[in-house]
C-alpha cells in the first residue's frame, strides 16, 4: 500500500512541476513571436518601397523572415549557453532546498531538446506571420501605417466606459466574498485582467482627454506628456492585460503549493520568469514605440522647449505608465495575499517577498526604459541645446 501511495503522490506531482514548466515555455515562445512581429510591424515603409520596387510577395516576406532569421541564429545559441550556465547555479540552490545531491555541470539535455524545438516552431511561425503580414497589407497602408497615432475601436458590442471599472470592482468583490480556496483567486483575477484592459483602453482615454481641455490646456508639460501616455498605453494594451493576469495567477498558484516545496520551487521560478519576460516585452514595445517620435521632440525643441523640459515630459510619461501597470494588478495581489494570510496563515516574509519580487523588476523596467527613452529621441539634442 505505501508504494501505491507514494506512486499515486508522484503522479499528483510530477505532472504539475512539468504543465507548469510547458506553460512558461509556451509563454516564452508568445513573447519572442510578439516581440518579432512588433518588429516586422516596424519595416512597412521597407516592404512598401520594395514592393513598388518590383519585389515580389515571396521576396519582400522572405526579406523579414531572414532578418528575424538571423537575430534568431545569434540569439537562441547564445541564449542557451548562458541559460545552461546560469542554471547549473540556480539548480544547486533548488536541489539544496529540495535536500537532493546532483552533480553540479548536470545538464538535463532533455530540456535543450525541448528548447530547440521551440526554436524550430517559433521560426516557422515566424515565416507563416511574415507571409500573411505581406499578403494583407496593400502600399497605402504600409506607407501610413507608422504616422498613425489613432486606435480605431473595433468592438462589435460599444459598451459604456463605466462598465469596465464595474468589471474591475466585480472581481474584487469576487475575490473578497468567494469562499477561500487556495486556488480561489484565480477566476476573480481574470475577471479584473478584463476590468483593467477596459479601463486601460476606453476610461482612461476618456479621463485624459477631459483632464487636457480642463486643466491641463495651457500647461505645455503635462497637455504633451499626457497625450504621449494615452498613447503609449493604448498601444500596449495586450501586455497590460496579460501582466495582470499572470502575475496574480501565478501568485496563487504559489499560495496552493506552500505544502509541497517542489511544486513551490517550480513556481516561484515560474513567477520570476513571466514577470521578466512581461517587462522585458513591455520595455521593448515602448521604447520601440517612442524611437519613433525623435522628429516629434526635435520640433518641440524648435518651438522653445528646452532640454529640461523635454526630459520633464518623458519623466512624466514613464513614471505614470508604470504607476498604471504595476498599481492595477496590485490591488487585485495584495487582497491574494492579505486573505491567504488570514486563512492559510502563509509567511510574512513570503508576502514580503512576492511584492518586492513584483515591485523591484517592474521599478528597475522604469528605470531602464525612462534612459533608453531619453537617449533615443534626445540624441540630437544633447550638443547646442538651451537649459533653463
Amino acid at each position: 500500500m505505501t508504494n501505491v501511495e507514494l506512486a499515486s503522490s508522484q503522479q499528483l506531482t510530477i505532472p504539475f512541476s512539468s504543465t507548469l514548466s510547458f506553460v512558461i515555455i509556451v509563454f516564452c515562445g508568445f513573447m519572442i513571436i510578439f516581440a518579432s512581429n512588433f518588429y516586422i510591424s516596424r519595416k512597412t515603409k521597407e516592404i512598401a518601397i520594395m514592393e513598388m520596387s518590383g519585389s515580389s510577395f515571396i521576396g519582400a516576406t522572405m526579406y523579414l523572415f531572414y532578418q528575424n532569421l538571423i537575430m534568431s541564429l545569434i540569439a537562441f545559441p547564445l541564449g542557451i549557453v548562458l541559460g545552461s550556465g546560469i542554471s547549473m547555479f540556480v539548480n544547486q540552490l533548488i536541489y539544496q532546498y529540495l535536500s537532493y545531491q546532483v552533480p553540479f555541470f548536470y545538464i538535463p539535455y532533455t530540456a535543450i531538446l525541448d528548447t530547440v524545438i521551440c526554436i524550430v516552431v517559433i521560426i516557422v511561425a515566424q515565416l507563416i506571420y511574415a507571409s500573411g503580414f505581406v499578403y494583407r497589407k496593400d502600399i497605402q497602408y504600409m506607407l501610413s501605417q507608422e504616422g498613425r497615432n489613432n486606435a480605431v475601436d473595433q468592438r462589435m458590442f460599444k459598451l459604456p466606459p463605466v462598465i469596465y471599472i464595474v468589471i474591475y470592482l466585480l472581481g474584487i468583490i469576487l475575490l473578497i466574498t468567494t469562499p477561500y480556496e487556495s486556488t480561489s483567486a484565480i477566476v476573480p483575477c481574470c475577471i479584473g485582467a478584463v476590468g483593467i484592459s477596459g479601463i486601460v483602453k476606453y476610461c482612461l482615454g476618456i479621463f485624459f482627454r477631459r483632464r487636457k481641455w480642463k486643466r491641463y490646456l495651457a500647461d505645455k508639460i503635462q497637455l504633451i506628456s499626457i497625450s504621449n501616455l494615452q498613447y503609449s498605453l493604448n498601444r500596449a494594451i495586450l501586455l497590460i492585460g496579460i501582466y495582470a493576469i499572470s502575475t496574480n495567477v501565478m501568485i496563487a498558484i504559489m499560495i496552493s503549493q506552500q505544502e509541497n516545496p517542489r511544486e513551490m520551487m517550480t513556481a516561484i521560478i515560474g513567477f520570476i520568469v513571466v514577470i521578466l519576460l512581461l517587462l522585458a516585452s513591455i520595455m521593448y514595445k515602448y521604447i520601440m514605440e517612442a524611437s519613433t517620435r525623435r522628429m516629434f521632440y526635435y520640433n518641440l525643441y524648435k518651438l522653445g522647449y528646452s532640454y529640461h523640459q523635454l526630459l520633464q515630459i518623458i519623466r512624466k510619461e514613464v513614471f505614470s505608465f508604470y504607476v498604471i501597470l504595476i498599481g492595477l494588478p496590485f490591488v487585485y495581489t495584495m487582497i491574494a495575499l492579505i486573505q491567504s494570510y488570514i486563512h492559510e496563515g502563509i509567511a510574512l516574509d513570503f508576502i514580503i517577498v512576492a511584492v518586492l519580487t513584483q515591485m523591484i523588476p517592474a521599478v528597475l523596467a522604469g528605470i531602464f526604459t525612462y534612459v533608453s527613452y531619453k537617449n533615443s529621441v534626445l540624441q540630437v539634442l544633447k550638443e547646442g541645446v538651451r537649459y533653463e
